[in-house]
């Protein structure tokens, strides 16, 4: 599976999540959490502090780990404010060349 088609995936979750607000989904409890949006970027705060901490550490598993919450907390953050992933994708494609 393309890297592209995995983001989207999540992202498109996510906005189901969003939408559906199903009681028993992490996602959607972010969305309703009474930090509001907050709370999102909380998360994003500490999932990017364990990447660095795992990366000082040398520990490939954890980073793969960490990285992987970081971007998803960060997609929660892009949806909260509507911002596609496409948008993202378009960036980071711009820059690939």
């Amino acid at each position: 599976m393309h890297g592209d088609d995995v983001l989207e995936g999540i992202f498109d979750v996510i906005e189901d999540r969003k939408e559906t607000l199903p009681e028993d989904s992490y996602t959607a409890s972010l969305f309703t959490h009474e930090k509001g949006e907050n709370r999102v970027l909380e998360k994003v705060g500490e999932e990017s502090t364990e990447f660095v901490l795992a990366a000082k550490d040398d520990d490939g598993a954890e980073m793969a780990e960490e990285g992987a919450d970081l971007v998803y907390h960060m997609l929660v953050a892009l949806s909260m404010h509507d911002v596609d992933v496409e948008a993202l994708l378009d960036v980071l494609r711009e820059r690939q060349g």
